[in-house]
């Protein structure tokens, strides 16, 4: 697999080419000469036991050809390293347990990177700047939610774009050090002359004791002393996650209509979902739809623990990997839930997309038993 990448302001500075195995589980970043094709040298490798997965450019230091910053989860979580040309590792910018989510650019003087990443909680997104030299981090937004950012190279402000679950939008100026310059919009709540019920963020244990992120969404007039019929959403796959302190904490407004129509909607993310670091999404490594179906029947042991839950009328509903993992649920665990809605379901991973497949199972040939366990086809599962 090959990306190319040209540093900005040469013609004549040699490509740098990703190269990774069929296996996905070894890279190298190698720089050629842009004119001749010939190899000039491999700046650095990086190799996991299970995967690697280099999803973010190169980003050159604005007025440098010469050093660079990369991404990289090579210790657990994403993380930025700074580099030269020559492969040398200058420093490691930052070290946290928690993921880096985007770079934004660097400050004025290009002393700082202006980035965004979860921090201490996964649910949530904040700003951030690294000090290039020390590597000293700064969190420059405070309120507990999403901040999504916009931010120009070498300005001296920051676009906040904020949300949590009770808060609908909030945008705002900041400058580089997170203070407030100028409040933009405080968008009213748009569901106020409607009923809508009442949203929860909580964690549950899995098998491991991992703590697992849920949602639960009841109805606006919900009586503790009645009976609920549930639906649980999933998706459960890599790169996405669907549990998150924004608005209405990342549910779609259909959940809430189905509250309003008395379901007690819900939804956990299982290992193998986003945000968490490589050892959280790696538990599902040559075992898709393992690990998550032991995860997702953790929600529902919880669910059957609550006195207001109807347990023998709960339905599962996911689209594309949601969709592999409801037919899981409805063919492996019989008798848990009385409807499954399956949208565009992966039934048998022999026949998806060969890049996103071999990442997280392997190839067949070297994964049988894996392929095996998880094909959904009628007389398999």
């Amino acid at each position: 697999f090959l990306m190319i990448r040209r540093p900005p302001r040469s013609t004549l500075f040699p490509y740098t080419t990703l190269f990774r195995s069929r296996d996905q589980n070894y890279m190298k970043l190698n720089q050629y000469d842009a004119v001749s094709g010939e190899l000039i040298k491999t700046l650095f490798e990086e190799r996991d036991d299970k995967y690697v997965q280099p999803m973010n450019p190169m980003v050159f230091i604005e007025g440098s050809d010469k050093e660079f910053v990369w991404l990289s989860q090579r210790d657990g979580y994403l993380q930025f390293y700074h580099y030269n040309t020559d492969g040398k590792l200058i420093k490691q910018l930052t070290k946290e347990k928690w993921v880096v989510k985007k770079l934004l650019g660097l400050n004025n003087d290009k002393s700082k990177l202006i980035f965004t990443g979860t921090g201490e909680n996964p649910t949530e997104t904040h700003i951030f700047s690294v000090d290039i030299n020390s590597a000293k981090i700064k969190q420059l937004t405070k309120e507990k939610g999403t901040h999504n950012a916009r931010y120009i190279q070498g300005g001296s402000y920051i676009i906040d774009n904020y949300s949590a679950i009770e808060t609908p939008r909030i945008i705002r100026i900041i400058d580089l050090e997170g203070n407030l310059v100028k409040e933009l919009l405080t968008a009213k709540n748009p569901l106020d002359d409607y009923n809508i019920g009442k949203t929860s963020v909580f964690t549950i244990k899995a098998e491991d004791n991992t703590p697992l992120y849920c949602r639960m969404i009841k109805p606006h007039d919900f009586d503790p002393d009645k009976k609920y019929p549930v639906l649980v959403y999933v998706y459960g796959g890599p790169h996405v996650q669907l549990v998150r302190n924004s608005w209405l904490a990342g549910a779609s407004l259909w959940m809430h209509y189905m509250a309003e129509r008395g379901f007690i909607v819900f939804t956990v993310d299982n290992r193998g979902s986003d945000n968490r670091g490589m050892a959280f999404e790696q538990a599902t490594f040559r075992q898709l739809g393992t690990v998550e179906i032991r995860d997702q029947l953790k929600g529902v042991e919880y669910l059957r623990s609550l006195s207001y839950i109807d347990t023998a009328r709960m339905a599962v509903h996911g689209w594309s990997f949601g969709g592999f993992m409801t037919t899981g649920l409805m063919l492996r665990e019989p008798g848990t839930f009385k409807v499954g809605v399956a949208g565009g379901p992966v039934i048998n991973w022999r026949y998806y997309e060969v890049m996103y497949t071999e990442r997280y199972m392997d190839t067949p040939q070297k994964n049988p038993e894996g392929f095996e366990k998880s094909n959904l086809q009628i007389g398999r599962a």
